[in-house]
């Protein structure tokens, strides 16, 4: 497939991957293709939510390997976040690894054991802004032992707690994906169980 621009983005991780595909996309004319190689694990997922954030098109994705190869058309409506926006994502990832630092060392916070995953990290950003004054939610960066892209969780003590926020969520049309529960070092997924 022709490209009019091409960008390789192997070996970086997320966020840079998304970050750097719509600023470039940005700076394109209506019509151009843009052609993206990315190793980072959680590209693919990433460049769909932003596909459908922005409306861009994307026309084809190709797996080889570690490497995804994307390919990008620019379109008219399209509305690329700024780069303001990405500052602050980014922000937000280093308040959350902090959040979960500290979280970790204080001995007088109630540990949670169960995190509500979402299909995007604006889902769930969307989410603890909804649930604000309605439930108690801890937003933290994903555990990398649950999911090693970028993301985040909603963190609850006890199942049925973690349960009656997901079904609110997914009753108010958010992007829930799946409970998971902490057992020491490692989390196990419990909800929902597909057979």
């Amino acid at each position: 497939m022709e490209a009019d621009k091409e960008l390789n983005l192997e070996g970086l991780s997320c966020p840079v991957p998304i970050v750097m595909t719509s600023e470039t996309v940005k700076k394109m004319k209506e019509g151009e293709i843009l052609k993206v190689i990315a190793t980072d694990p959680g590209f693919e997922r990433d460049l769909w939510n932003w596909a459908k954030q922005t409306k861009n098109e994307i026309i084809d994705i190709r797996k080889n390997g570690t490497k995804t190869e994307a390919y990008i058309r620019k379109v008219s409506s399209s509305k690329e976040p700024s780069l303001w926006y990405w500052i602050k994502f980014h922000s937000l990832g280093v308040k959350l690894h902090l959040k979960m630092f500290l979280l970790e060392l204080n001995p007088f916070v109630q540990k949670p054991d169960h995190y509500i995953t979402f299909v995007a990290i604006s889902e769930g950003t969307r989410a603890e802004k909804y649930l604000k004054g309605k439930e108690k939610a801890t937003l933290l960066p994903v555990p990398d032992e649950i999911d090693p892209r970028c993301g985040v969780v909603l963190a609850v003590k006890g199942f049925e707690k973690a349960k009656r926020i997901y079904d609110i969520l997914l009753k108010e049309g958010f992007g829930v994906e799946a409970i998971y529960r902490r057992k020491g070092k490692t989390y196990e997924k419990i909800y929902p169980i597909k057979e």
